[in-house]
């Protein structure tokens, strides 16, 4: 494991906290994109320039994304099971195959096989990216609170410095009219 050298004597990188995170000027602007494209008034593209940027490492990288290895899987397992059963079920109607002539069980339990993937991979990639969405909002929700608290502990903190100020003050002035009074009497003493 690598040594964290931010404790090491020397070191001037200091660590992460939501107080040093400075969000972007914009948070919807992508590297390369043009001011007009941050303001929503992207040019019309067409599928050819879509298909243009498309490249070889984009299918490379695809289970690096968020959500999607997980929704691959839970198409798989759901197309796997569907289609086992299918094709398993399908098999007993076999009377029924060759009194009808419909198609063999194989090639059916297949279809579905594939329609099930096909469904569950988009339904829990959607679930995956509302999960996200929400947690996100929940972060920022939490954030928040906490850079509003930072502010109240702060106020508070200041509240009561000058309250302590003001009643040093005071005290002082009580102190000082005291040793006055008592510094002025000792040669009055009719």
């Amino acid at each position: 494991m690598a040594a964290d050298t931010r404790d090491e004597p020397g070191s001037t990188d200091s660590p992460k906290t939501y107080a040093s995170f400075t969000p972007p000027e914009n948070a919807n602007a992508l590297p390369g994109d043009s001011p007009s494209a941050i303001d929503g008034r992207r040019p019309n593209v067409g599928i050819a320039e879509i298909a243009k940027s498309i490249t070889l490492e984009d299918f490379r990288t695809v289970h690096t994304k968020p959500c999607v290895r997980d929704s691959l899987l839970m198409g798989i397992l759901g197309g796997f099971g569907v289609g086992g059963v299918r094709a398993i079920l399908g098999v007993h109607d076999t009377a029924r195959l060759i009194l009808d002539g419909s198609k063999a069980p194989i090639p059916k339990a297949s279809n579905w096989a594939v329609g099930t993937f096909c469904i569950s991979s988009f339904v829990a990639y959607e679930i995956c990216q509302y999960k996200r969405m929400v947690a996100k909002e929940g972060i920022k929700r939490a954030v928040e609170v906490v850079d509003r608290k930072k502010i109240e502990r702060e106020q508070k903190m200041k509240e009561a410095r000058e309250r302590r100020r003001q009643e040093k003050m005071e005290a002082d002035a009580i102190m000082e009219e005291e040793r006055q009074r008592k510094e002025g009497r000792w040669w009055k003493v009719w």
